[in-house]
């Protein structure tokens, strides 16, 4: 049940039974109800849906360098009323962003809603997620071919998918997809909270996938600890202090590399778009030239396939370590550049204060946009799993 008055708040847990009921019933009759999206590009055609229509954007220009991008969606026709539709477009926000790997924002209310977009109402929404179209910080606001196909058709899987897991564990997924929403409308405001909600966003279907006793390790001296422990009652109580605490570790982090390596292993990396290639591919479209030369590999640039099993292994471990970190010592993770130019990883040194000196030590880093497919990725291939979809 949600709230009569939203107060201009989010509950995400109200948008999620309102983004797909546990039971759906669709009213043939009424009348048709609208919500809108807000987002940082510019959508050239309307995307169709089983249940709701996403209609193309509509530009609105702004002071300055800004421009808002605002899209119509006919809502699907489970809602009899327009008090709690803005709920199912805020559920669609996560999902479109999560999808995107992009900020996309919805209102967090209804009193917009109309039939129409028109002049006031189009002047209210822009107000709300103004985007940068030039200049420093500018956002890639227009998709090449490629991009639109390949987000409508992700977009259409995810949907089918979402639709068709039991609901229970579509629950669990929408939780963590609203986790990667919000790492990408927090990354401008502060990349280490957009970089440890993307990480939190898997830690919950990586302990759902992968259990406690996969991982940890098997004592060999256990067997002959008991054997002591029958005659000896200091040790029997030692050791049943040691197995309390055993007890204690649930080996989140070890579980987390291990999901990531099942779930979305190295080889798929390589679907991740170079962070410019969307824009190559554009003005490659609009100019008739192949722009391929400048997304290539550049000679100090590391690639999955440069790096081992084991390296790879301790750079996901250092990941949730940074994650770790900033959960209970509001420290950042050491990238210093937050819009990554390289396809992967990035390069930093650290200072550290060993034996009595300072020390610097290069360290490999997955910049925000290969952590951001991760987590996409993996969820997908997991729900893929669940709802036994190849």
């Amino acid at each position: 049940m949600s709230r009569a008055v939203s107060g201009d708040h989010v509950l995400f847990e109200e948008c999620i039974p309102m983004f797909r009921p546990e039971k759906i019933k669709v009213y043939e009759e009424g009348n048709d109800l609208y919500g809108y999206l807000l987002l940082d590009f510019e959508l050239t055609e309307s995307l169709h849906f089983e249940y709701f229509i996403i209609e193309s954007t509509k530009v609105v220009i702004l002071p300055g360098e800004y421009k808002a991008f605002i899209s119509r969606v006919k809502l699907p026709k489970w809602f009899e009323w327009e008090h709690d539709s803005y709920l199912f477009t805020i559920g669609l926000a996560s999902v479109i962003s999560f999808v995107s790997g992009r900020p996309v924002k919805s209102p967090r209310d209804g009193y917009t809603s109309s039939e129409e977009l028109d002049q006031q109402t189009l002047s209210e929404l822009a107000i709300k997620f103004p985007i940068i179209s030039s200049g420093t910080g500018t956002h890639d606001i227009r998709l090449s071919n490629d991009s639109h196909s390949k987000l409508k058709e992700n977009l259409h899987e995810i949907m089918i998918l979402l639709y068709s897991v039991p609901y229970e564990l579509y629950k669990t997924v929408m939780q963590s997809i609203r986790l990667v929403h919000l790492a990408h409308l927090n990354k401008r405001e502060d990349f280490g909270l957009g970089y440890y909600l993307l990480v939190s966003a898997v830690e919950p279907i990586a302990t759902e996938a992968i259990k406690r006793k996969k991982v940890a390790g098997k004592n060999q001296l256990k067997k002959e600890w008991k054997e002591i422990a029958k005659t000896d009652e200091v040790f029997r109580d030692l050791l049943e202090k040691y197995q309390n605490e055993l007890s204690k570790n649930r080996y989140i982090g070890t579980r987390f590399v291990e999901f990531i390596m099942n779930y979305c292993p190295p080889t798929q990396w390589f679907d991740l778009k170079h962070p410019r290639e969307n824009l190559m591919e554009y003005i490659g479209e609009i100019s008739g030239r192949s722009q391929d030369s400048n997304i290539k590999k550049k000679w100090y640039e590391i690639y999955p396939d440069d790096l081992s099993d084991v390296e790879i292994r301790a750079i996901l471990s250092d990941v949730y370590v940074h994650r770790s970190k900033f959960t209970h010592e509001g420290k950042n993770p050491p990238h210093r550049r937050p819009n990554s130019s390289n396809r992967f990883f990035d390069k930093e040194f650290i200072d550290e204060y060993v034996d009595g000196e300072y020390r610097y030590n290069e360290i490999v880093l997955p910049n925000f946009q290969l952590i951001s497919f991760i987590a996409n990725r993996s969820i997908l291939n997991f729900l893929k799993e669940k709802a036994k979809i190849k």
